[in-house]
């Protein structure tokens, strides 16, 4: 497919020889983003961290071990609960969002450590749905080098999944980052991806829209979110 080898293209040129490190998790992003690193570099240069917590369920380690055996890779784990559980402890934090927001920084830590002892890149696995809706941890999941899908709404991510042969397992579950027990995306939120890419296509590819309340609440999301896609702000020109 086109879209597959361009942005393979685009992976090789931006990693110039250099490792690329990812955080994967058993979910449809990354698991994309895996397998279009496999199309675009050696394997022995793409470096999977899986980082789990105590929240992270059995079907998550299933499925990490299906894909990357599939894909002919080696993945490093490493529990993130130890370092968790110290900043709650030293913080005394108790908000729940917060304490997320934690988890997702703390990966991007161990991300970035891997890829200072290795030479390499982080490769990021947002996609243009999460982008416009501020729906990543700042510095957090949104930290990163690269982002090869950002360009990509979650129902482009799913045809490219078909495309790539992702483990059927995994493109049924439910989106979720994993941030506290049961949390799912589409919960969160409130509405179906389905719903939300519908809304954002018309709003930001049609230049449409209207005074729906599901249109008013994605856009709500979009204007409180922007200090994430344009930061920091500063007095620069």
């Amino acid at each position: 497919m086109q879209e597959i080898e361009r942005i393979s293209e685009f992976l090789r040129k931006v990693l110039q020889g250099k490792n690329a490190v990812i955080g994967i998790s058993g979910g449809i992003d990354s698991s994309v983003t895996l397998a279009l690193l496999t199309r675009s570099i050696p394997k022995e240069r793409i470096i999977p961290v899986f980082m789990p917590d105590r929240n992270t369920q059995q079907a998550d380690y299933d499925d990490v071990q299906k894909l990357t055996q599939k894909l002919g890779l080696t993945y490093r784990e490493v529990r993130i609960d130890p370092m968790v559980d110290s900043f709650v402890s030293t913080l005394a934090a108790t908000d729940r969002a917060a304490i997320g927001n934690i988890k997702s920084r703390t990966r991007m830590i161990i991300l970035y450590y891997f890829a200072n002892t290795n030479g390499g890149m982080v490769v990021g696995t947002t996609n243009r749905t999460e982008l416009l809706l501020g729906y990543f941890t700042k510095y957090g999941d949104g930290g990163c080098d690269v982002e090869p899908i950002e360009h990509l709404y979650k129902r482009d991510v799913y045809e490219l999944a078909k495309i790539l042969d992702i483990p059927e397992s995994i493109m049924k579950k439910k989106p979720t980052a994993g941030l506290w027990a049961g949390q799912t995306d589409e919960d969160e939120i409130g509405m179906s991806y389905a719903q939300m890419d519908e809304i954002l296509s018309d709003v930001f590819d049609k230049g449409t829209y209207n005074d729906k309340p599901e249109y008013k609440k994605i856009m709500e999301m979009h204007s409180l979110s922007d200090h994430k896609r344009n930061l920091p702000y500063s007095l620069k020109k």
